[in-house]
C-alpha cells in the first residue's frame, strides 16, 4: 500500500487560518518553524505552531473560528 502523499505547509494555509482567526478576533501568532517559513526561511520540517492568548474568551473564539 502506498503511503498518503504528504502536504507541506503553504502560505495559503496560513492566510486561511489568519482570516478565520481575525474574523473571530482570536489573538495568536505563528511561532517556530511555521513562523520562520512565513518569513521566507527554508525549512525541512513542516509543522505549524500557533501560540494563542490563553483565556476562556479567546478559547471560545478559537472554537468558533475552527467550526
Amino acid at each position: 500500500m502506498k503511503p498518503p502523499e504528504r502536504s507541506y505547509f503553504q502560505l495559503q494555509q496560513a492566510i486561511e487560518v489568519s482570516q478565520a482567526f481575525s474574523k473571530h478576533e482570536v489573538e495568536f501568532m505563528f511561532i517556530g518553524k511555521s513562523g520562520a517559513i512565513l518569513l521566507g526561511y527554508p525549512s525541512t520540517t513542516q509543522d505549524v505552531d500557533l501560540f494563542p492568548r490563553k483565556d476562556s474568551e479567546n478559547g471560545e473564539r478559537i472554537v468558533r473560528a475552527f467550526t
